[in-house]
């Protein structure tokens, strides 16, 4: 199918969440490629597969009016619109989505003052389980909008009428009509008849799928009854006012194609000043890197420069290691003893463990200038902070390990 319109059933009658779903009978027509029409009632979730899929709410769903709205942006006329309808809602605007005819369509726009505005109100949670019922069944629709629009706009002498399942839709204006239940007997209802006297029409052109049921009537409303031989006017929702607005979206953020392109080019700018700051940034940390490294070249050179002064006969590998190797070569040579040398933090760990209890040290190992302390029994945290600080006085650096031990160096060692 190239279209399908899925008539949903009065709120009325959907007293639940649990009355909602893929499994909910919805009436439909559907249209060929070939032009040809047919209709009938499924479930959401066994609908014609189509191209295009368009939801058509009951006429007593959707209140429509005009509003004398400012001149604004749509996104700030859409915040607007829920004070300037207020006092003619029943219920709270926020259980409501708004939806409008943006300036400039459907309608002349007013040279001076605000103009009016076209507006379709509907339940929000409504319309929220519709669409979850239809993207259950992976379906999802192009449009939504008040059954008013699929009959074409009334003319000079003729009123056209939409009767399915019970219920009757009348189009009195572009963007204004009547819906109301028929009965099983040959009686109008009365709002069809105040309909009819509203403007002063002569005959009654009968679209859907029960449009038999106008004939009966025509004596007991003295117009004749034409028959338009087809469910709906297929042109007629061109200028409908598409509930699909704000959060309710088609597409979401970028709507549709056209919104697409707009979006992206609206994005053009921003992204290509991005992609200019990505390159300076990323040229600009090559350079700093380039710095960097010319700078620990030199550096490296002065070390080189300054080992081979001090130690012309060796070989150097390391110049920072092999330099402390050799200072410590040199100072023991020359009877001076080093920082890390054994004898020396023998004596400050004795200073050290003064104030320690008599017997906590189980052994003492030197390895790599360090002293690796063993204790009979962990100091406790108090302790553990006091000889630390103790440490620090005497020019040392104390660290226990997880194990419970103690490693005890010079400081910087």
């Amino acid at each position: 199918m190239a279209r399908l319109w899925v008539f949903v059933p009065p709120h009325r009658l959907l007293t639940g969440t649990a009355r909602l779903s893929d499994s909910t009978v919805v009436g439909y027509v559907a249209l060929d490629a070939s032009g040809e029409m047919q209709w009938g009632d499924a479930s959401i979730a066994l609908l014609p597969r189509c191209q295009r899929l368009e939801i058509v709410f009951d006429g007593g769903d959707v209140y429509q009016t005009a509003v004398a709205a400012p001149r604004l942006t749509e996104a700030r006329l859409r915040l607007a619109l829920p004070n300037l309808l207020e006092d003619r809602l029943l219920a709270e605007p926020a259980q409501c989505h708004i939806g409008f005819l943006a300036p400039g369509r459907g309608g002349d726009v007013a040279a001076g003052g605000p103009s009016p505005l076209p507006v379709a109100v509907i339940d929000r949670g409504l319309l929220s389980r519709v669409l979850e019922a239809l993207a259950s069944a992976s379906e999802r629709p192009r449009a939504a909008y008040s059954a008013i629009y699929v009959l074409p706009p009334p003319g000079e002498d003729a009123l056209p009428v939409y009767v399915a399942r019970g219920r009757l839709v009348a189009r009195t204006g572009p963007h204004d009509g009547v819906a109301c239940d028929i009965d099983d007997g040959d009686q109008p209802p009365a709002a069809l008849r105040l309909a009819l006297r509203s403007r002063g029409w002569q005959r009654i052109r009968a679209f859907g799928p029960q449009a038999q049921r106008l004939v009966g009537m025509a004596d007991a409303l003295g117009v004749p009854v034409d028959l338009a031989g087809r469910p709906l006017e297929a042109s007629a929702p061109d200028g409908a006012i598409n509930l699909l607005q704000g959060a309710f979206t088609r597409a979401g953020v970028f709507g549709d194609a056209a919104r697409l392109k707009l979006s992206l080019r609206s994005w053009r700018a921003p992204l290509i000043w991005s992609a200019v700051a990505v390159a300076v940034f990323i040229a600009g940390m090559n350079g700093y890197w380039l710095k960097l490294q010319s700078e620990a070249n030199g550096l490296r050179e002065r070390m080189t420069t300054a080992f081979r002064s001090a130690f012309p006969d060796a070989e150097m590998v390391d110049p920072i290691v092999q330099s402390q190797r050799e200072l410590v070569r040199l100072r023991a040579r020359a009877g001076q003893s080093s920082a890390g040398d054994f004898t020396a933090l023998n004596a400050q760990v004795a200073q050290l463990l003064a104030a320690a209890p008599i017997g906590l040290v189980a052994s003492v190992e030197y390895r790599d200038a360090a002293l690796q302390l063993k204790f009979k029994t962990p100091p406790d945290a108090p302790l553990q902070n006091q000889l630390r600080a103790q440490a620090a006085q005497q020019g040392l650096q104390l660290r226990f390990e997880a194990d419970g031990s103690a490693r005890l160096s010079a400081a910087g060692g």
